[in-house]
Parts: structure tokens; C-alpha cells; sequence
């Protein structure tokens, strides 16, 4: 909850420096809020795409298309205000939050950087003339026993034949200092033409490596790179914090953060939340590097299972190199659009 007030607070939020924000409540006859739902204009989006797009974030209702409808209309209202010409969504400030709708999976427990909703949302957007624009899976991987042949050849090769290798540091604190600043230029890079991606300003890097600093665990950080000692790519995961946080209804005081900070410390689950790999490297098999790197820390660790975070249907080396385990289907999610 602190998180989110945190995000949506223009004093807190770095990302209000690049994009103006409204925000509106449904209420009933008896005055009982009975829906939300936000707009966003990111200038740097529109920007980097020489675009008119406002996004829809933060949309929640009860099941009745009147409510969801009078929202969505707020929010198109708002944006064609501005001079927008198209509004898609769900999606955050930025690339690094929660992003779409959830369309399949609902029997899942959701993971902490991943979104959840009632499946009736479906129905009630997409009968408000939205349309399908970006599509996301999330897959759970179940660690082997062993890695697989097939990625350790391809890891050997790669060491060898190109000079790539993963850098040691002794602790995470090392590695932000280091890296932290780095990992976002190379984020920019490879996410160039990634769907809903703008570049990151300064204040809002220095701002998401202290959200991410307090969950990152060293055993689950791999950076790669070339011969030359240049970063070619990255992959970050950390202790999974959905089942602590699901137990304490979200509530960390006064006594939820026990249950944080011992999923943290003793972590069954994994969430794997970002790869990122240098665009002229993407097609060599960097990304197998990557996952077999930080899946054998996860085998010694005995961890249950990992939980990917949303992937583009469309990232072949990601859904490629996951092929290579045994997986399963949690959650598909979209992204809608409509034109104002």
C-alpha cells in the first residue's frame, strides 16, 4: 500500500518529472466508491515514438459496465483534453511496473511483480471498443536436477569462442555500485523497441535501485561481459515475496514484515524479473548464458521453482531458452488499445 501511494504521489515518484497524471473514483447512490481508474500522458514515450498516446493504469471496479464505462470515458475524456489520439493499457509509469490485464490464469496465486485481476475486467474493457495490442506470458520453471546438456554447450562455447564471462562480486551492495547505473543505459538499449518502453531519467534510476536494493539477493544477480570488459547483459532475480504478502494481507506493520523478511532470508521461490541483453549480442545465445548461470545457484539453493516475470510473446531468445525446462503456463496478460 506504501508502495503504491509512494507511486502515484508527484512529490515521491520521480516519473512525474516526464508525465502528467489524472485520476478518478466511481461512486454509487449511497456514495460508496465503487470503481477507480487513472490516465497518463509519458511525455518520453510519446517522444521516443513521435506519438499521441495516453495509457489507462490502475483500473479497478465491480462487475457492472455502466461503472467501468463511465471511467474508461473519464480517462479518454481526459486524454483527448491533452490532445491525445490513442489510449492503451493497463499499464504503469514505466516498463518496470505492472503492466496488463490478466486473461488467463486466474486459479494462480499472482507474484509480487506481477498484477492480478478478477476475470470479469476482460468482458468489461473490451466491450468499450478496446482491442488487443500487446500480449505477455508468464511461465513457471522448475529447476533440474542437473543443467541441460544442450545449455551447457551452449555456455562453453560462448566463454570460449567470444571472451563472455560472468564478473564475481562479493556482495549486492557491490553490485549496485558498480552495475546499478549500468544495468539502466543497457536497459535503454536493449529495450529500444520493446512494446510501452521510454527511456529512464536519472532521478528515476537512483529511485528504483532503492526500491530494488532492500529484495535483490546476490545469489540471483548475473552479469556477463565480453572480452573487452564491456556489459553485454544482465539478469536479475530475487526471493519470491507473493505467499509473505498474501498471508499478511499486504501489511507489513506490526508485525508482516516477520514473514517478509523470512521469505527473504529463506526463500522457496524465486521471481526472475528482468534479462536484459545487448542487441548485437541478443542473437548469440547470451540469454542461455544468463538463465544457466543463475540456475545453478538456484539448484545448490534448492529452490522450488522460479517464477518468470511477464515476458512479450514475441521474445523468441527468452521463450527459447525456457524450452529447455520443464515449465508451466501461469498467466497470459494484454494490453488493449483504442483510438480517441
Amino acid at each position: 500500500m506504501s508502495d503504491e501511494l509512494s507511486l502515484t504521489n508527484p512529490k515521491k515518484n520521480a516519473s512525474f518529472e516526464d508525465t502528467d497524471a489524472a485520476y478518478f473514483l466511481a461512486y454509487n447512490e449511497q456514495g460508496e466508491i465503487v470503481g477507480r481508474c487513472g490516465g497518463l500522458i509519458c511525455h518520453l514515450f510519446n517522444k521516443k515514438n513521435d506519438a499521441k498516446y495516453a495509457r489507462f493504469t490502475r483500473f479497478e471496479c465491480i462487475d457492472d459496465e455502466e461503472v467501468a464505462h463511465a471511467l474508461l470515458k473519464a480517462v479518454e475524456d481526459w486524454a483527448k483534453l491533452n490532445g491525445m489520439e490513442y489510449i492503451h493499457g493497463p499499464l504503469g509509469f514505466n516498463d518496470l511496473e505492472r503492466e496488463g490485464l490478466m486473461v488467463e490464469g486466474f486459479e494462480n496465486m499472482g507474484e509480487y511483480q506481477s498484477s492480478y485481476n478478477p476475470p470479469y475486467y476482460q468482458k468489461l474493457i473490451e466491450s468499450y471498443g478496446y482491442k488487443p495490442d500487446a500480449k505477455w506470458v508468464e511461465w513457471r520453471v522448475y529447476p533440474p536436477k542437473e543443467i541441460p546438456e544442450r545449455l551447457v554447450k551452449i555456455s562453453n562455447m560462448l566463454q570460449t569462442r567470444y571472451g563472455l564471462y560472468e564478473k564475481k562480486f562479493k556482495n549486492k551492495n557491490q553490485v549496485i555500485k558498480e552495475c546499478g547505473k549500468e544495468f539502466f543505459k543497457l536497459l535503454d538499449e536493449c529495450f529500444e523497441n520493446i512494446y510501452g518502453t521510454m527511456p529512464f531519467s536519472d532521478k528515476l534510476v537512483d529511485q528504483t535501485i532503492g526500491l530494488f536494493k532492500l529484495v535483490l539477493d546476490l545469489d540471483y544477480i548475473t552479469v556477463i561481459y565480453n572480452r573487452d570488459n564491456e556489459m553485454v547483459g544482465f539478469g536479475l532475480g530475487y526471493p519470491s515475496l507473493a505467499k509473505a504478502l498474501n498471508k499478511t494481507e499486504g501489511r507489513l506493520f506490526p508485525t508482516g514484515w516477520i514473514e517478509v523478511l523470512k521469505a527473504i532470508k529463506h526463500p522457496k521461490v524465486i521471481e526472475l524479473g528482468l534479462i536484459a541483453v545487448k542487441p548485437s549480442y541478443q542473437h548469440m545465445g547470451v540469454t542461455a548464458l544468463i538463465i544457466s548461470s543463475m540456475m545453478r545457484r538456484i539448484i545448490d539453493n534448492n529452490i522450488e521453482y522460479c517464477e518468470f516475470g511477464p515476458q512479450l510473446e514475441s521474445n523468441t531468445p527468452v521463450q527459447t531458452a525456457f524450452e529447455m525446462f520443464d515449465r508451466k503456463l501461469m498467466r497470459r496478460k494484454t494490453c488493449y488499445i483504442k483510438k480517441l
